[in-house]
Parts: structure tokens; sequence; C-alpha cells
């Protein structure tokens, strides 16, 4: 099933500039985070007035995980949040973590998992930072996971951040349609583990409907389906920006029940992104129209 609104966020073009994306770079590599944060206010200023689409998916999504209308204060909450983990980006794939409060949930299960099962499938969203859990499972806990990305969608960013830290680059899977799953397969079969962000769908792969606070939605089913071919291990994993210089990486083990459909896999992995957006609304980064009208839903 495939919805053409549901593929808008790869016809977006990349709303981010390369000029403020280079500012924010050398500022970054420059100075210390206290002193270049204060910068992203004038740049959420400069965007907010024209991103009209990004602002109404904000608002969508705002007013039902908050429970109450969303007003400009949390539009604007939601897209500082987003540019904050931009720029921390910077600083963890420099390895300039020092200055960071991080928690971990589930640390010495999920390194315990990892010995046991180096081969595992890990299942993120567009919430908090990627590289946070990447920069620091790597740097501090010898845990290594490629990650599929889609690198064309945000190619000046993704290529300006890779020069930060060329060894995270080649732990990238490009998304390149069926090839990637060969890629996967590979990569699993060489006792790697692989990292997909879910939330999104991609071209014309196949996907599932499912239910995520008072929409329908439709995910990929790619991953359910190498998880029960395979029979390895499923961990879901967030990098949480709680705010401030504070992080909190969540990682814990999805369950299914014995012979379980890829529609019920694929809703216990959305209700576990639902749950983490109650606990921290602002980390979600969909800023697109990602959910189904009621003429699709009903299909």
């Amino acid at each position: 099933m495939t919805s053409p609104k549901l593929t808008d966020w790869t016809q977006q073009k990349e709303r981010t500039s390369g000029f403020w994306l280079k500012l924010i770079r050398g500022l970054a590599l420059l100075f210390p985070r206290w002193l270049v944060k204060p910068l992203l206010h004038p740049i959420i200023l400069f965007y907010m007035p024209i991103s009209g689409k990004q602002k109404a998916a904000s608002r969508h999504y705002l007013n039902q995980v908050l429970e109450r209308p969303a007003g400009f204060w949390d539009t604007y909450k939601h897209f500082l949040w987003f540019a904050t983990t931009i720029l921390d980006r910077v600083y963890f794939l420099t390895n300039r973590i020092e200055s960071f409060e991080v928690a971990y949930t589930n640390l010495e299960a999920w390194q315990a998992s990892m010995k046991k099962n180096p081969a595992q499938l890990y299942f993120g969203a567009h919430f908090g930072s990627l590289d946070a859990i990447r920069a620091l499972s790597s740097d501090l806990y010898d845990i290594k996971i490629k990650v599929v990305l889609k690198v064309d969608q945000n190619e000046t960013i993704v290529k300006l951040l890779n020069e930060l830290n060329p060894e995270m680059e080649t732990m990238v899977i490009p998304y390149n349609g069926l090839q990637t799953i060969f890629d996967i397969h590979d990569t699993i079969e060489s006792e790697q583990s692989v990292a997909i962000l879910k939330d999104r769908p991609v071209g014309q792969e196949a996907t599932v409907k499912v239910r995520f606070f008072d929409d329908e939605m439709l995910i990929p089913i790619a991953g359910f389906k190498l998880a029960k071919r395979f029979d390895i291990p499923v961990t879901v994993f967030f990098g949480r920006f709680e705010g401030g210089n504070r992080y909190h990486v969540y990682s814990d083990a999805l369950t299914f029940e014995p012979g379980a459909s890829l529609q019920e896999m694929a809703q216990a992995y959305m209700d576990e992104v639902a749950r983490q957006c109650r606990q921290s609304p602002y980390n979600w980064f969909n800023f697109y129209h990602y959910w189904l009208d009621d003429e699709d839903a009903s299909k």
C-alpha cells in the first residue's frame, strides 16, 4: 500500500541552507556549544515564515501528543530542538562529548545482548539524535552499528557532517531501493548489526498501516520481514534530547508474540515510538504530511 502524500518527504527540497550549515559547523568547530547555540534562534525565526508545510505538520502532531492546541511557541520549540540536534551532531562527530550529560536506559543489557548476538536489527525513528547514539556507543562502549540512510535526501548536511568524521561515513548503508535489502543481508551475514529508521516509507516500498495517536499512517515492512527471516533480536533505540546539554540514550528489546503478523510487529514498534513521544514530545522530527487522510485510511 502506498499514498502519494506519504512520500512527500522525499520530494521536499532540503530546507536547510548550505550557507547556514557551513557557518554553524565552522563556529561549532571553533567555539564551545554554549556560545554557538544562541545563534539558532535567529535562524529559526528566519525559516519559520517560509516553512508553511513543516509548521502545519508540526502543529498536527503536537496537537495530539500535547492533548491541547499547539501554539506558536510550541512549534518554535519543536523547530529549535530539531536545530539543536543538528548543531550537536558537530560535537558528537568530532568526539567533543565532554560537555554533554548523557543518561542510559538498559545499557548493561544492551552490551550483553550485543556480545551474545553481534548481528542484530535496531529499529529507530526520526526522533532525537541518531548521531548521539552512534558516537557514544562507538567511542565509549565499542558498539558498532551500520545505519541505513537516504543520503541524497539531505545531501548538503550529510556531506558537511561526514567530512567531520569519515569513519562514521563507512558505517552507513545508503538507501538504494532493492539493493539495500541485499546490503543489509550481507551486513547481517557478516555478524554486524544494522539500524533502520522505520517511521518513514521511501519510494514504492511495501508498507503496512499502523495507528499513531489519532492518525493512521504507513510504515515500511522490509525490516520486519528481515527480523522474521533471520530470527534475530530486534532492539528499539532512541537518542532523546532533553533540553540544555542533556541526552538520554534508550534501548530495549522489541518482543513479539510467536507467529505475530507483519502488521502486529509494525504496530508494536509504533506503540513504542508513541510512548517515547509522550515522554518527550519535541523530539519527533517528521515535518511532512505523514498521516493518512480519511479516504486513504479507509482503503
